[in-house]
């Protein structure tokens, strides 16, 4: 594992997880987030759309708990600069819009690991 890979992912706590629940209550649980992050993400960009700021952050706040639930650590940075950060809505629309792609790649690496 490279070190890219250990500040995207809280190595400790999927452990702490894997000891706790198992290798299949992990894939479980990952696999769960995997199937809800969608809807989530739809709920998201339609804030964004809306430019509805209330919605945007409390969206990413939800998201943010998701990810960090399961150790997905870059990810749920990402979403806790837009739940409380000042931001423009054009760097928002770029993050929502790169999001997805890097959520993917980061939760591939939970069911590698």
């Amino acid at each position: 594992m490279n070190s890219r890979n250990n500040q995207a992912i809280d190595w400790d706590l999927i452990n702490q997880y894997r000891t706790l629940l198992g290798h299949d209550g992990l894939n479980d649980s990952i696999a769960m987030l995997q199937r809800v992050m969608p809807d989530y993400v739809v709920e998201l960009k339609a804030a964004v759309v809306a430019r509805d700021e209330r919605t945007t952050r409390s969206q990413a706040h939800k998201i943010k708990g998701s990810c960090r639930s399961l150790g997905l650590m870059r990810v749920g940075e990402v979403m806790a600069w837009l739940e409380k950060e000042q931001w423009q809505w054009q760097e928002v629309d770029e993050t929502v819009a790169a999001w997805p792609a890097q959520f993917e790649q980061d939760s591939a690496l939970l069911t590698q690991g």
